[in-house]
């Protein structure tokens, strides 16, 4: 049969045909491996207990495996390392802390040291006052610094004519035109009961010691603790929120002697005068209406005043009438001067200043005049009778 000639057709018999790629060159061998003592047992432990894992000899970096490392130095891509190709190797994980078992001859790890015993806290530790307690002391507190400065003459003098007209004359006006109409509100109830059982030449007697004892000093306290109490309230409260006092305490100056003391002393020296004149205005008041409305001399009124009062009751009433003024100053200050919240926490402390000593007011009222008038009540309207 005929075929295709090929290339071998044309060549001698005895010409070597060559290749026609040229042959894989053969790899130089390599160097054995010196391999530590642990390295090499490790590596013969692995081996024997994997079955059918093919272990090859890679090169590969020296943070690939840091327990399989070489004894001696060497370039960091002689390391020894385990691949198997078709499965994982096992993982074996170290741990540092060695099982809880039973039968284990090792002594057993020692337990924490239990925490040291703290003593316990003090009964009050984590209690706060009210702040009507707090501000209660601070007031008490006030007001014996106020009068240890009155008796060292440490008073502040030219602040003190300040508060004083500001007390006196500048609360007249008001105290004035309470004090007449509520003597002319009494001459009302009085007059037409006493007329009617023909007891006419009492009436002057009664309103000039209800007047003097009772009626004058209470409202003119009042009238003073709801327009000084609170100014002194509201300023001193303002100068606190607002650090003035810090101020002073900077330039030298304490704020007890130049704000507090003069205040005090102001109410304390103004409130009798102002006493004496609302209870003169308020029975000249009583007078006129008796005689204008009720046809009652004025004459007559006036006489059975003079004939029922006694000097016990004007200074009585000049007594209460300190006694309230120094309530209305330190408790006004007190309450100022422990102000802290900003605008609300002024607005807050003058109302309660001015609450506060209302209600203090009427309970020395009550107080002073079961220590006044207890003893030798009812003799004075038997010498207006008369």
């Amino acid at each position: 049969p005929l075929s295709w000639p090929t290339r071998d057709s044309f060549l001698p018999a005895d010409t070597a045909i060559p290749h026609r790629f040229p042959p894989t060159p053969t790899r130089p061998p390599r160097p054995p491996l010196s391999r530590s003592p642990a390295t090499a047992t490790a590596t013969d432990t692995m081996s024997s207990t994997t079955a059918g894992a093919a272990l090859l000899l890679r090169p590969t970096s020296a943070t690939t495996n840091p327990l399989l490392r070489l004894a001696s130095p060497c370039p960091k891509s002689h390391l020894l390392r385990l691949h198997s190709p078709r499965r994982r190797l096992p993982v074996l994980r170290l741990s540092l802390t060695p099982p809880a078992t039973a039968g284990s001859n090792s002594a057993p790890s020692p337990s924490p040291p239990p925490p040291s015993a703290t003593p316990p806290p003090p009964l009050f530790s984590n209690w706060t006052p009210p702040r009507a307690i707090w501000r209660g002391l601070s007031a008490l507190l006030l007001a014996g610094q106020v009068f240890h400065r009155v008796l060292t003459g440490r008073v502040h003098r030219r602040n003190l004519l300040a508060q004083l007209r500001r007390v006196g004359p500048g609360s007249a006006g008001v105290s004035l035109l309470t004090a007449a109409f509520v003597g002319m509100a009494f001459t009302i109830q009085f007059v037409r009961e006493f007329t009617r059982l023909g007891l006419h030449r009492s009436v002057g007697g009664v309103l000039a010691l209800a007047l003097a004892r009772e009626l004058t000093p209470v409202v003119t306290a009042v009238v003073a603790a709801g327009r000084v109490g609170s100014a002194f309230a509201a300023e001193l409260g303002t100068m606190q929120v607002s650090e003035q006092t810090d101020t002073l305490r900077v330039l030298g100056s304490q704020p007890i002697d130049y704000l507090v003391v003069p205040r005090v002393l102001a109410c304390v020296l103004a409130l009798p005068v102002l006493t004496l004149i609302s209870f003169a205005l308020g029975l000249a008041s009583s007078a006129f209406l008796a005689d204008a409305v009720f046809g009652v001399s004025t004459s007559i009124i006036l006489e059975s005043a003079r004939k029922a009062l006694r000097p016990w009751d004007l200074i009585s009433a000049l007594i209460k009438s300190q006694v309230f003024g120094a309530i209305i100053a330190v408790v006004s200050c007190a309450w100022g001067v422990t102000t802290h919240g900003g605008a609300k926490g002024v607005g807050e402390s003058t109302t309660s200043a001015v609450v506060i000593s209302l209600v203090g007011i009427f309970i020395a009222d009550f107080a002073l005049s079961c220590l006044f008038f207890q003893a030798g009540a009812g003799d004075s309207l038997k010498h207006a009778m008369g």
